[in-house]
């Protein structure tokens, strides 16, 4: 009975030996943007989650610095604005990535750190509900601004629509081209202008002679 006590007491012990060292096993957490570099494309970012040391206090992380953010694809790459308070991932390297930073390629390894706080990467977009995104259409792709009134928009539907609150634009899936009220066939005709049909229009104040038309009327 004191031996099944005593290696029951002594599991309980490594297993809180163990995750004491896993909380310094950094992976990733959510945080959000504090300042951010358009020239290097580096950020201050701020761990969204408190931490708790081992007697059961709670304390904020410290911001982490010079922080390589995400921007997808090579060279052909997709650039968006990057504002204080953007959410995302913050993810932590398997190695020290100081050397990858400054010269990138294969770098050196210059300090022996592994899974450490200050190894860390950004990744823009994961949203907690607060900022989550107004009017979100789960059709297609769509890049727009925050409060979606400027964006473009391939649809499901095979229709490409563009608009920026003063002014739209449709391509429809016929092929037919929808702007600003004005319509235009795939074969290049004129079909309509500021709502008027322009093969099946009349015009009003018509008199025979030489005298000019009215206006177009609908």
């Amino acid at each position: 009975m004191l031996k099944q006590e005593g290696r029951t007491k002594q599991a309980k012990m490594m297993r809180d030996a163990f995750r004491e060292v896993m909380k310094g096993v950094c992976t990733s957490l959510p945080g959000h943007v504090r300042t951010f570099d358009p020239v290097t494309q580096l950020a201050q970012v701020q761990p969204g989650i408190l931490r708790v040391d081992i007697n059961g206090a709670e304390f904020t992380i410290p911001p982490i610095i010079e922080v390589p953010v995400y921007f997808p694809g090579g060279d052909y790459c997709v650039e968006y604005q990057i504002d204080d308070g953007c959410e995302g991932d913050i993810l932590f390297s398997q190695r020290c990535i100081d050397g990858w930073v400054q010269n990138g390629g294969v770098a050196a390894n210059p300090i022996g750190r592994f899974h450490n706080m200050q190894d860390a990467m950004f990744l823009p977009g994961f949203r907690s509900k607060p900022n989550a995104l107004p009017s979100f259409q789960n059709n297609g792709v769509r890049m727009r601004n925050k409060a979606g009134t400027q964006f473009v928009w391939l649809k499901n539907d095979n229709t490409i629509s563009m608009q920026n609150g003063a002014g739209s634009f449709q391509l429809l899936a016929d092929g037919s081209f929808l702007i600003n009220g004005l319509k235009i066939t795939p074969d290049g005709n004129v079909i309509t202008a500021a709502g008027v049909n322009l093969n099946t229009h009349r015009h009003s104040g018509v008199t025979p002679g030489s005298g000019t038309s009215g206006v177009p009327v609908p």
